[in-house]
This record gives structure tokens, sequence and C-alpha cells, in this order.
């Protein structure tokens, strides 16, 4: 698969939190909904209650004063410390509550609040009854009063507290904050199910199944990416295919040929013994066409494997070059070509695994044999090169090609079995540059096609390590 342009790789960074913004913004404003109810609610039962002092009172009286009440009537007023302790062991944990036992002048005997001393005088009387509600908040009331028990004592007591408490309010407005959020995210998670169930079919096999773009966050470019890959997997699925075929038609050629010269040799249908080594030099031929193919496609195959291991040695690139010089000038001369050689002018230390990048060179070099125009040169250079934080060594190999090639054309001679002939005519597997790009792509280099006027450039990238004493880099 493609890397990302490093546009498309800003506009992600960029993006990166857009749909944790949208949950955040989402649970903000559900919680700000659900606060909104929860005043209305709470508002709702303020005003129920507001004013109804009668309605309080009589709570507040039930609750706890009758009680105590009925208890005192029964209790001994003579052992004040006994009347203490059983007043404060029975209803000092009374939530809101205070209660005094006074006499009429306001004194306190005994009571649940040790540090009350004294009642005012006008607040001690039978059935006196006071009320007060909060201005800020009408749910906070003090209610207060006096009753006459026996023997000279009253009953003084007060209470301090919400009349209602806000549980189910906030419960109420904690279960529709979540209705809320789920409300706005369930989109969300409806297109996550979506996604889950096109990658499902693309999983089956269905490649042309695509995610519609919904949201500009990273649901939508998790959808982007699915839908590239499924479109790259389309594309590969059917240069497998052509793959596949075009094998078969490679092999089907050479292949046939030989069964047809076989079957001439078995049934001795020839005249002459010269006609005999004809034959077997046509079927050596193929033989010799098919096993270099065979090389090449199981190459290509170890190189496209994942876990291919390369052993790195050292070696100097201008010398390998010369060699491939030495070795290929009569060839290219035979050709028609003038092979010129360019070398850089300190030597080259590179490391990687020879054979490979000979292999590698040579497919280049074949390729400009080929395909050259005749009395033309084919123009051999390397250099070093310093590209943002890597240092190449370049090989660059240049030559007029036969025909005008475009640029369009020069895109796919590193595709797998590419040919520029349709009809997918000349010798060889077409697979030479896939090799060799593939090659450099394991040893961590690549390689470049492109045009400079009427000349095809090609140039190989191979990466440096950086060795002081030994490689002048140019910048």
């Amino acid at each position: 698969m493609k890397k990302m342009s490093r546009k498309s790789q800003k506009v992600r960074k960029s993006r990166w939190y857009t749909l944790r913004i949208e949950l955040v913004f989402f649970m903000m404003f559900s919680l700000f909904v659900s606060l909104a109810l929860f005043l209305f609610m709470r508002d709702i039962g303020v005003r129920t209650i507001e004013g109804n002092e009668k309605e309080r009172m009589k709570r507040v009286e039930s609750a706890g004063v009758l009680p105590l009440e009925q208890d005192l009537v029964s209790w001994d007023f003579d052992d004040t410390r006994v009347l203490q302790k059983k007043l404060h062991d029975n209803y000092a944990d009374m939530i809101g509550y205070t209660f005094c036992l006074t006499d009429k002048e306001g004194n306190v005997i005994a009571g649940t609040n040790r540090d009350i001393k004294t009642i005012e005088p006008k607040r001690v009387g039978d059935g006196l009854r006071g009320y007060a509600a909060s201005e800020k908040d009408k749910n906070v009331f003090m209610a207060w009063g006096c009753d006459f028990i026996k023997e000279g004592y009253y009953l003084y007591f007060s209470y301090l507290n919400y009349d209602k408490d806000d549980t189910d309010a906030v419960v109420g407005a904690l279960f529709c904050a979540l209705l809320c959020f789920l409300f706005l995210i369930w989109g969300r998670i409806s297109y996550i199910s979506s996604i889950r169930v096109t990658v499902g079919e693309m999983t089956d096999g269905n490649l042309k199944k695509r995610i519609p773009i919904r949201y500009k966050n990273e649901l939508g470019e998790l959808a982007k990416d699915i839908n590239h890959m499924a479109e790259t997997l389309e594309k590969e699925e059917q240069s497998k295919n052509e793959f596949f075929t075009n094998i078969s038609h490679d092999f089907r050629t050479p292949l046939t040929t030989l069964m047809g010269y076989l079957t001439m040799i078995k049934e001795e249908k020839y005249d002459s013994r010269e006609e005999l080594d004809t034959y077997l030099s046509i079927m050596e031929r193929k033989g010799q066409f098919l096993s270099s193919m065979l090389e090449d496609f199981f190459q290509y195959a170890k190189l496209e494997s994942t876990d291919y291991k390369i052993q790195f040695e050292q070696f100097e690139l201008n010398e390998l070059l010369r060699q491939f010089y030495e070795d290929e000038m009569l060839e290219f001369e035979e050709a028609g070509l003038l092979l010129e050689l360019n070398l850089y002018g300190e030597p080259i230390w590179c490391k990687g695994d020879r054979e490979l990048i000979i292999r590698a060179i040579g497919n280049f070099f074949s390729n400009a044999k080929k395909y050259a125009k005749r009395n033309t040169a084919v123009k051999i250079k390397t250099g070093i090169r310093k590209e943002e934080k890597n240092i190449f060594a370049i090989i660059t190999i240049q030559n007029i090609p036969k025909e005008p090639i475009t640029q369009e054309e020069l895109s796919h001679f590193f595709d797998r079995l590419y040919k520029k002939d349709e009809a997918r005519g000349g010798s060889g597997s077409g697979l030479g540059l896939s090799i060799a790009k593939n090659i450099m792509k394991v040893h961590g280099g690549n390689v470049d096609a492109y045009k400079e006027d009427e000349w095809v450039c090609f140039a190989i990238k191979i990466p440096l390590e950086a060795m002081p004493g030994k490689n002048n880099v140019e910048k």
C-alpha cells in the first residue's frame, strides 16, 4: 500500500482530536441539559410545597414531636439526670430536631443539645408554633413550637432541614444526561457498526464494497483508509490475475515450441542430422529461456516475502561498476551501442548484499542493451547525494530508447510483467526492473525513472551509513 503524502499526514494530524472534541462536547451538552432539568424539577417541587406551612409543621410534629411527648408523659421528672440521659439517648440522633424540656420561665432542665441553657420566655407556652423559610431556597425552612407536658414542664422543639431531599431529581437528571448523550452519539455508534459490517464483506471477498464518508473526524478518516485499502487490494487482485495470466502466456509459447519439436523428433520428421541439430538447438534456447524466467519468478517471489533476509557485506561501488563496464562493453558494441562510464572521484563504500546489487544493476544494463536506440550512447554515472537525513549512493543509467516513451509508460516500467509492447512480444520475463526495484527496497533504497529531453534515466539509490574518512557527501 502506498504511503500517505505529507499533506495528507498533516491533515490527519490536525484532525486527530476531532472525535474526542465531539464526544466531550456531547457530554458537556448532556450534563448541561441534565442540570437544567434538575433545576426545573427542583423548582417544581419547591413551588408545589411553597407556602404550605401547616403541611410542613404537621409532618415535623408527627415525625418527631408526638412520639417524644407520648414518652415524656410516662417518664419520671424527679431525677433530672435520668431524664437527661433518656432524652439524649433516644432523641439526640434525629436529624434536624432539637428538643428541650423547660420550666415556665424557659430554664432548660434536659435537652438533646446540652449547650442550650435557656429558651426565650415568650416562646414557652402551650401550643405555640413558629415557621420561617429561606429567601434563597424555599426548600430550606425552620419550624419551632412548644407544648405543655405535665407538672409545669414544657417541651420546646425546633426543626431545621430540607423539606424534601433532591435524590429523585438528581437520579432523573443523570438518567436524562445518559439518554441525551446516547442519542447524540448513536449515529457514530451505528456508523462504527456499518464499518464493521462492510469490513466483514470485504474480508469475504467483496472488494468493490465501499464505506460512505459521513463524518469529518477520525471515523471519516478510518473509512477513507479502509476504502483506500480495499481499492489497493482490488487493484492488487486484478494485478495478480493479470500476473498469472501473463505467466501462463509466457510459459505457453516456449512450451508449445518445445512440445512441437519433441513431437517432430519423436516422429522422426527431419531429413538430416543438421536439421535435427537445428531442432535441438532451438529446444535448448527455449529451455534456457524457461529456466531464466523461472529464476526471475522465484527471485521476485523471494523478494516479495516479508521475512526475506539479506546478507550484508561491504563493497566498493565504483569498482563494481568498472567490472560491469569491462564485462559488458563488447556486447554493447555488438548491439550498436557505446557504453560510457563516469565514476565518482572518490571510492564509494556501500553495505549490502553484493550479489543482489549485481543482479539489480545487471537488469538495468540488460534493459538498456535491449531497448536503447542503435548508434547511441548508454551513459553510466555514480555519485553520492544527501536527501534530507539520508545519504545515498546514486547510480544513473541513461539511454535513448528505440521508440518514444511517454511519462505514463515510464511510470509503469517497474510494474511486474510490464512490457511496452501490448502484444507482449520480445524475450524476457518482464520482471527485470521489478526485481531490481525490490532489491533496492529490501536494502532501504529506491529506484526512480524520469525523462530528460529524449533520454530515459534510471536512478538507483543505495542508502549509505556514515563512514568517516570513506564517503564525502555532496549536498
